[in-house]
Parts: structure tokens; sequence; C-alpha cells
């Protein structure tokens, strides 16, 4: 058969809705069979979502969804499904795996042999790594599976079942979170795949946001001399096929193939297994399809779809439909609402104005245009009464001492209060306001402003919440936030006249200095010295000094803020795990 019809399907699973994922899968299945394709791959952990987390610790959590599986087997006919699931083994011990349903059944079984186990993967604390390589033979064409990480180390499956297998097509399917740049990273690792095995290369991944990560799709098609021949959108859900001239691949193969040493250096993957796919009894014809998307969104595009996406499933995925924000009038919470209305509708955010004796009327009247523009409902709550209240109630053990910071906050933390009475009264969600700047040095109110169920800017610095701003005006519709909003000087309005600037740099400083600190783990010294290279535009030392212990003793509060979208390398929470208690300075 010259031509092999791959689909790729990019579904939005949630974690532990097993009926949910499995009617997801049926779904997509029957798009793939409409489309004429011979065989369908789907994401990694497709039955249970992914990541399922200590979930799949409870036997009862597996057995399910063993038995969603086998259900869904049943109702693949004419075409053939992978699928990723939990495999629980003979000797009890669990497998990530994908498995290979065609004709009513489970023709195979495969176990992941790369576990990733940095940054927010913890799979070892869970699966056991596998070993055997299916190669299935689909009415002459030979096609490879594995799952993830098993393509992004350097040697894998990948280079057994093509060298000694020889399969022309490897299909992975993937639970591969979205940072900025990534996609980048991914098409290397994928093309350089394609042409160290001179073979096709399919690579399927996930779409929605579960918790803090997000999964972006973009899957990925290359040819084999590492040509990239079909990129699906981005956080979309998505099931498209393309067309593989799996005949060709022969002639890409010479002498030097197949390779020795990787034959070799992969053995430990192997032995390989070839699994002959039941022919169909009807053979479709293969009609005329479009051509395969080729995307290519800006980075800031993605970054604003990825907070959509990510508010989006997190509220609608434990069950919520509204949510409420403190409109502060300025541009983080701008930024927040202009994101909520996005991905949830206007009729689902309420703004709530909770001006103090400090707020500009500005700063009110910004929150009322954005409301306006927005088509949200505005709330207009005052909290003087509450501010006056906790100062006489506070005065018996403050008095004689100097106003500050305590006396501040508590302006914070009656806002804080009134937002979760809110949002308990009438079952909505808190979508809370601080943005990676203001986390990383504690510029943010515990119980205060940092009190509520989603951190939607959580991971995103500063500087880049002005980028975003302006980003979401020009790419319309409309133009929703005020052209103040993202002008005035940033403020939180505790005292009179306050600037952000007054206890912390520029931005622009404070945010190159973060991604030194928590990104790249220079120390404070070589901070300095970077710093110092820069010339007038660098941070003194004394600067430098300030930021990195501010960072170092907010780890407490950190610890304690809601859960928000990871759209950086690293963010704060499941990437950067430091202790509390500690004395250690960099």
């Amino acid at each position: 058969m010259p031509t092999l019809r791959v689909a790729l399907a990019q579904i939005n699973t949630t974690v532990g809705d097993l009926e949910g994922n499995r009617a997801a899968a049926e779904k997509a299945i029957a798009q793939a069979r409409e489309l004429g394709a011979h065989i369908v791959a789907m994401p990694e952990l497709t039955i249970t979502g992914y990541p399922p987390e200590d979930l799949v610790l409870w036997p009862s959590f597996v057995e399910r969804n063993e038995e969603q599986l086998e259900t869904l087997a049943k109702s693949v006919e004419g075409i053939v499904a992978v699928v990723g699931f939990v495999d629980a083994g003979a000797s009890g011990k669990l497998y990530n795996a994908a498995a290979a349903l065609a004709d009513g059944r489970v023709l195979d079984v495969y176990h992941k042999a790369h576990l990733p186990n940095y940054g927010v993967f913890d799979e070892r604390r869970y699966f056991e790594s596998g070993s055997g390589c299916p190669v299935l033979n689909i009415a002459g064409a030979r096609v490879a599976v594995n799952v993830c990480e098993d393509i992004w180390e350097e040697i894998g499956p990948s280079e057994i079942q093509c060298n000694a297998g020889h399969a022309e097509v490897i299909l992975n399917i993937n639970g591969s979170p979205y940072w900025t740049g990534k996609q980048e990273w991914r098409t290397e690792i994928v093309t350089s795949l394609a042409k160290r095995n001179r073979a096709f290369v399919v690579y399927v991944n996930q779409v929605g946001g579960q918790d803090e990560l997000l999964f972006d799709g973009a899957s990925i098609v290359s040819d084999p001399s590492g040509k990239v021949i079909a990129v699906a959108p981005s956080f979309e859900e998505a099931v498209f096929a393309v067309d593989l001239d799996t005949e060709a691949v022969e002639s890409t193969r010479d002498e030097s193939f197949p390779d020795s040493e990787l034959v070799q250096q992969s053995e430990p993957f192997g032995p390989v297994r070839q699994v002959d796919v039941p022919q169909p009894s009807e053979q479709h014809e293969l009609l005329n399809i479009p051509p395969p998307p080729l995307e290519k969104p800006s980075e800031l595009e993605c970054v604003y779809r990825a907070l959509v996406v990510g508010t989006r499933d997190y509220v609608r995925k434990t069950g919520f439909e509204k949510v409420a924000i403190a409109l502060s009038g300025g541009i983080d919470s701008t930024l927040v609402a202009v994101i909520a209305a996005d991905a949830l509708g206007a009729e689902n955010v309420t703004g709530v104005a909770l001006p103090s004796r400090y707020s500009s009327e500005g700063s009110v009247s910004d929150a009322t245009e954005l409301a306006k523009r927005l088509g949200i409902e505005l709330w207009r709550l005052p909290i003087e009464p509450a501010h006056r209240g906790f100062e006489e109630l506070l005065e018996p053990v403050f008095k004689d001492t100097e106003p500050g910071v305590a006396e501040e906050n508590t302006q914070s933390r009656v806002r804080g209060t009134t937002m979760m009475a809110i949002a308990n009264k009438f079952n909505w969600l808190v979508l809370t306001t601080g943005n990676k700047s203001e986390m990383a040095t504690g510029y943010a109110t515990i119980y205060g402003d940092m009190a509520g169920a989603f951190a939607v800017i959580k991971d995103v610095p500063k500087t880049l919440v002005y980028e975003l701003c302006n980003y979401r005006n020009e790419a319309g519709p409309g133009s929703p936030i005020p052209t103040s909003v993202i002008e005035k000087p940033p403020s939180a309005e505790l005292r009179p006249g306050q600037l952000d600037e007054d206890t912390l740099p520029p931005y622009e400083v404070l945010d190159r200095i973060l991604q030194q600190y928590v990104v790249d783990l220079k120390s404070s010294d070589e901070i300095v010295e970077s710093e110092r290279l820069l010339g007038e535009s660098g941070a003194d030392a004394e600067t430098v000094r300030m930021l990195t212990r501010l960072i170092d003793i907010n780890e407490y509060k950190r610890r304690q803020a809601p859960p928000g979208p990871k759209i950086t390398q690293l963010a704060f929470g499941r990437d950067r795990r430091l202790p509390i208690a500690n004395r250690y300075r960099g």
C-alpha cells in the first residue's frame, strides 16, 4: 500500500472522568474513520486523563480505566486506534501504556520505556519502565508505537523499531505541557528523530488545562527528511488526517541502514514484536482531504490562548460556571477580567470594585470603563466601614506604634474576606490577580489579594502583563482595555501617593533578575556581575541582593497561593520545590 492515512486526534480529556474520556475517544475515532484514516492516534493516558497523579494508587481507579479501554475497544471497527491508558501488569506493577485497538479488541499493549522525573513530571513515583516494542503491520505499512518521553531521549524505542523492526512511521502519543518557546524544542526533537531513523514521525499531543498544567496540542508530522508537513492548531481540539507515502521511505534508506550501532544501543528497549493488524472486511476508498494545517501563531498569541484555555478548563472541570474578580482599575486585575470574559463569556464574570479611602478616582473610573467595554456586571462595595472597624478593633494593641505595612495590608484582607464571602454565597470562584513578579518578591498580601481559587497570571511576569494587554487590544475584537490603565504607574493604593517603585525597582529590572535567579539558577554574585556589565541600565549590588532575599523569604507565601496556569519554563509551584525553613542564600 503506497499511502497510509494517519489521523491525529488532539482531544481535551479530564483527569478522572473515565467514561467521559472514553466517550471523547469514541467520537474522535468516528471522525477519523469518516476521514478514511487507517489509523488514529490519541494523547498519552487518554482514558485516565493526564496527569492522573496519585489516583493511580487506587486499585479501583486502575481497574475502571481498564474496563473503559475494553469498552472502547469493542466499538473500534474498520480502523486502528492507539489510545493511552494505565496498564496493571500481571505482576501488579503499573505502566504508562498505549493500546492498539482494532477489530473490536485490544491487539497489543506497549509500555512506556523512558519515564520523566524532572520539572512537573513525577512518573517514577507511579510507573515501571517497559520493554518490548511493537511494530504494527497495517496493510503493508509498518508503524512503530511509543509514548512521549520515549522520543525525548537521544536513544529510545524508535531506534530499534525502525532499524531492527523496519518501521516506516513512528507514532508517538503525548501529554506534553506547554511553556513559552517549547514548540520550537518539540519540532527539533521530532525532525531530528525523523532524520535519524529515516521515517515519518507522527507526534500527537493533548489539549486543555489540568490544574496548573496547560496542553497546547500543536501536534506535528515530519517526513523522513525532517521536513514538517503538518502542525495542528494550538489550544484547540482537532482531528485531522495526513497521507504518508510509506513506499518512499525505502528510497531514503541506503546501505548504511539499518544502523547497527543504533540497534545495539537500543537493545534494552527490545525485542521488537511484529503485530499484524486484521484487514477490515470492507475496504474504504481514500477520498481527497484538505491539506493538513501548518499553523505558526506568535508567542504572545500562544500565551494569551494558554491563559484563556487554562482559566476556562479550571473553572469548568471543577464544576463551576461563574467567577468574581476584584477590579482595582489596575493593569493586573484588568488583564484577568479580559481573560475571564474571553474564557467564560461576559455573562459569567462579575467584577467587584472595592475602593478604599486611598483609591484614586481614576482607578474607580477605569474599572467602570473596563466593565462597560467587556459587558460584565460590576458591583461597587466601598470597604471604608470594614476598614474603619478593623482599625478600631486593633487600636488597643497597635497603640503607641508607628503605622506601617500591617495597617496597609488590613485593606487587602478586608477585600479578600469580602470576595470570599461573595463566592461562598453565590457558589462562584474567585480569580486572583497577582502576577509572577509580585509572587516572587512577596508584593502580595496573604489572606488578602492572594485569597481565591485560581491565580490566572501567577506565572506571568509584570512586563509580560503589559505586552499581553497591548496584544489583546490589537487582536480584537474591540479594544477592551482602556489606554489609561496601561499608561498609569502601577500602585497598590494602600497609602496616599503610593507607587510600586517606592518599594521595588522598575519591573523590567526586577523581571530580568527574577529570570536569572529563579530560572537560570545564578547566584547573587553572578547576577551582580551580569548587571554590572549592563552599565547604567544594570541594577546595583544592593538591589540584586534585596530582590534575591525577597524571593527566598517569601516561599511560605507562594506555598499558600492558589494554583495558576504554567506558561513559563519554570513556574513557582510544581516546577520549583524549595524548603520554607531554609537558611541558604544564593
